[in-house]
């Protein structure tokens, strides 16, 4: 085989089609390729990956991009599983052309025309994305508000993108769907915020109407130093996130509850929220920090609960 054909798999780093191997080989060849493991097929119809790399999110990908076509761009969620903040873990791959795109369908794969362009795409681990604050701000647009805070946080979190470089885009999406809301939520994103159900605990109080938490509240006295998710330190509150991983043995939980006791020795009123919360019971959530705050039920919660989009 021609060394043409290698310098090419290796431009595409690693991965091929089938046409493109045919070229250089015969059917029968390629054939006893796949059978040595040399080759091996892709998820996607016409599509190789050399046999010597192992799999990985961005084979994945680039094997993708080869079969859609490789003018597209990585967008949406997949873009920013990229660049190391995707919140959301869709296994349906996202990609963008120009609006007047035909769409190409393949299965788990979505493909958007877009009226922004992609000229602005760029090279990330072999395929081109759109660059972070774009590609955060369009997951805030096209996902459900419970999930925005949280992508922006992550965004922020990643060090690809600054709270300016947001703005930014968003204020370039002007006109398109769910502009308003994300021009919203791009102030309160915050690179300190640790995980993902943090963001969207927040977000349930800054969209029912509370004041904005601070994020990360350090709490010190005599030599000791703990944090809180998020606080009102004019109020001495705080509320955290409790996932199960966070209690699993023994030790997590006496540790846990010495430092609740040491934080409510502080004079501070410590609250505890869960995903079910989050998700399920976000009106109940919201009225006991709002109780806790001193501060008239929100309107909204007297009415008929916080918004339940997610």
């Amino acid at each position: 085989m021609d060394f043409a054909f290698y310098r090419m798999v290796s431009a595409q780093q690693g991965v091929f089609t089938t046409a493109q191997a045919l070229a250089h080989v015969g059917d029968t060849a390629l054939r006893a390729h796949v059978r040595a493991g040399r080759w091996r097929r892709s998820r996607w119809r016409g599509v190789l990956v050399d046999g010597d790399l192992p799999d990985s999110p961005a084979l994945h990908l680039r094997a993708a991009a080869l079969a859609v076509g490789t003018d597209l761009v990585a967008c949406h969620s997949t873009a920013a599983a990229m660049w190391g903040f995707d919140v959301l873990g869709s296994e349906t791959l996202h990609f963008l052309g120009p609006p007047t795109l035909v769409n190409r369908r393949l299965p788990g794969v979505q493909v958007h025309p877009s009226n922004l362009g992609c000229d602005d795409a760029v090279l990330v681990d072999g395929t081109w994305c759109t660059p972070p604050a774009r590609t955060a701000c369009d997951v805030v647009r096209h996902t459900a508000p419970v999930h925005g805070l949280a992508t922006l946080d992550a965004a922020l979190r990643s060090g690809t993108c600054t709270r300016d470089e947001l703005a930014a885009a968003a204020r370039s999406m002007r006109g398109l769907r769910e502009v308003i809301r994300l021009r919203e939520l791009v102030p309160h994103a915050e690179a300190g915020a640790e995980s993902p159900m943090e963001s969207r605990m927040r977000w349930r109080f800054i969209d029912a109407g509370l004041p904005a938490p601070a994020v990360q509240v350090p709490l010190t006295e005599a030599g000791r130093v703990h944090y809180l998710d998020t606080g009102w330190l004019d109020h001495r509150v705080g509320a955290e996130f409790d996932g199960l991983e966070a209690h699993m043995t023994r030790q997590q939980l006496a540790g846990d509850r010495d430092r609740h006791n040491w934080v409510t020795e502080q004079r501070w009123l410590l609250l505890h929220f869960t995903a079910v919360d989050v998700y399920r019971r976000p009106e109940a959530m919201v009225g006991r920090a709002a109780r806790a705050l001193g501060l008239p039920l929100p309107r909204a919660i007297m009415k008929s609960g916080t918004r339940r989009a997610g």
